[in-house]
Formats: structure tokens, C-alpha cells, sequence
């Protein structure tokens, strides 16, 4: 059994952490507030954004995860974890001269694309904003650090949260035409995709260092809406159409994740979002 490191015990870091725990693993989380719920995961109270914190910390673990997101939706907030956090974790496992396997969880948002396209885990990355560029970056210091790393690219994470239910109820304006194309993965997704990458590097099995996390069916949003708004029976939003050039978006393939043989549990919107509808009946 391996000896796990888990930073950022959200949501999705947390019940990884569960999981991991569950099959016989040596788990622990770090977090920058004690844990709200009791587990049977170890805990360390620690702020990746301080260094001192983070170099008195033994980091003599089989496998790292790092798996944070900013406290806030600012620049410095995105800066904080993915700048600072991310130079003091590596700095301190260098120092340590721990030999662990890496993996950091990133963004889509790295794709800078905005036409249409078809994008892989070999096409370009131009981010076409700063918090793209500031996880690209981030990306690039933990394959650099080690060739042990991998990077998870997840797309729009739902489930948990009606936002989207939310405002259609409230009547917003959905673009139809052009298609603005969107991207997802179920939340319970993003913990099957991390476990199961996990499991690989644990079994040592053969790796890529990036991955495309999505369900790997992108959907228009009008298309995502009319299906929301039709099974809640809901007013039919009002249609943005445009003759000008709008921005489409991208769409993105997640055939090297099903290579290596993951199975989705929500392969399309209309799975995960059926559970959300069901609970609204």
C-alpha cells in the first residue's frame, strides 16, 4: 500500500482521500482549515502559501497530489496557489529529496481557442487570459520537476450544484447561433479519473504526462439548456443568434484517457444532469 499525499482535501480532494484510505492506502490531507466532517484520513493544518509551513513538513511520500483551487476568483487569489503554493511544495520535496510520483490537477482553461475546434493533449496551449497563463505555468514546473508527474486537464466541473438550473428558472439568454460549444465532467468523474490515474502509477503502469479530463461529448449550450429547460419544463429560454463572429468556444477529445481505459459514469450532459433534474421533481 502506498503512501499518499493529498493537497487540497475539497470536495473532490476529500472524498479522493476516502477513497484511497478505503483500499488500504496510507492517506493524508493537507489543508489550510481543519476538516468540517470526520474521517478516517490523517490530517496536516497547513497553508501551501507559506513556506515555513510547508519546509517543516516530512514530505516522504510514494505519491503527491496536488489538487487546490484559489480561495477567490482574483488574480492574486489564482497567483497564491498556483504561483507561490506550487514553489514552495516543489522547493521543499527538492530540498527533501523526495522521489515521489507528482500529479497536478489543472484546466482546460490552458486552451486558448475560441473557434470551434477539436483540441487533444497535443494541441497548442495560448491561454487567452492570465489565469491560463498562470496554470499553464504551473503545469510546466511540475513536468519539468520530475518526469514522475502528471497533469489532469479537467473541463467544466459539475454536479452538487444547480447553478446552471438555477438560472435557466431565472430566464437568462442562451446563445443558439453561433453554437457556443461547452465542456464537462461530473464532479463524481473527476474523483473516478484522478483514482484511477492513481491506480496506474501505483500498479506501474505507463502514464502520459497529460490528460484531458471531460466527458468527451461537448454540447452547445443552447442544446445543454433546451434539454434542462424541456425536462423541468421550464419557458424555453430566449435564443441569442448573431450574425457576426462570435466566440464558439472549443470542443475537447478525451480519446487518450479512454485509451488507457477509463470508463465514465456520466459519458454525456444528459446523464449527469439527469440526477440533478430527478431531484427537482
Amino acid at each position: 500500500m502506498a503512501r499518499v499525499l493529498i493537497i487540497g482535501c475539497g470536495d473532490i480532494g476529500g472524498e479522493l482521500a476516502d477513497k484511497l484510505a478505503e483500499k488500504g492506502h496510507n492517506v493524508t490531507g493537507l489543508r489550510r482549515t481543519a476538516p468540517t466532517k470526520l474521517s478516517t484520513v490523517r490530517f496536516i493544518q497547513a497553508d501551501v502559501t507559506d513556506a515555513n509551513q510547508i519546509e517543516a513538513l516530512k514530505l516522504d511520500f510514494d505519491q503527491l497530489v496536488y489538487i487546490l483551487s484559489p480561495s477567490a476568483g482574483d488574480i492574486e487569489a489564482y497567483k497564491a496557489v498556483f504561483e507561490t503554493g506550487v514553489d514552495n511544495v516543489l522547493k521543499a520535496l527538492d530540498k527533501q529529496q523526495v522521489d515521489a510520483s507528482l500529479m497536478f490537477v489543472s484546466s482546460s482553461r490552458v486552451y486558448g481557442q475560441q473557434k470551434g475546434e477539436w483540441l487533444n493533449e497535443t494541441s497548442i496551449t495560448e491561454p487567452t487570459d492570465e489565469r491560463g497563463e498562470i496554470l499553464l505555468v504551473a503545469e510546466n514546473k511540475f513536468l519539468s520537476f520530475s518526469q514522475q508527474s502528471t497533469v489532469v486537464r479537467f473541463s467544466g466541473i459539475y454536479g452538487r450544484s444547480k447553478y446552471l438550473i438555477n438560472q435557466l428558472k431565472k430566464g437568462i439568454k442562451t446563445q443558439k447561433h453561433p453554437p457556443y460549444y461547452t465542456n464537462r465532467i461530473h464532479r463524481d468523474d473527476c474523483i473516478g479519473v484522478l483514482e484511477f490515474l492513481l491506480n496506474k502509477k501505483l500498479n506501474g503502469e505507463f502514464l502520459e504526462q497529460i490528460y484531458i479530463a471531460s466527458d468527451g461529448a461537448p454540447a452547445s449550450k443552447w442544446d445543454v439548456a433546451s434539454y434542462i429547460g424541456s425536462k423541468l419544463k421550464l419557458k424555453p429560454c430566449e435564443a441569442v443568434i448573431s450574425k457576426s463572429k462570435m466566440i464558439q468556444n472549443k470542443r475537447l477529445d478525451n480519446s487518450r484517457l479512454l485509451g488507457a481505459g477509463y470508463e465514465f459514469k456520466f459519458k454525456t450532459y444528459k446523464d449527469g444532469y439527469g440526477e440533478d433534474i430527478s431531484e427537482q421533481d
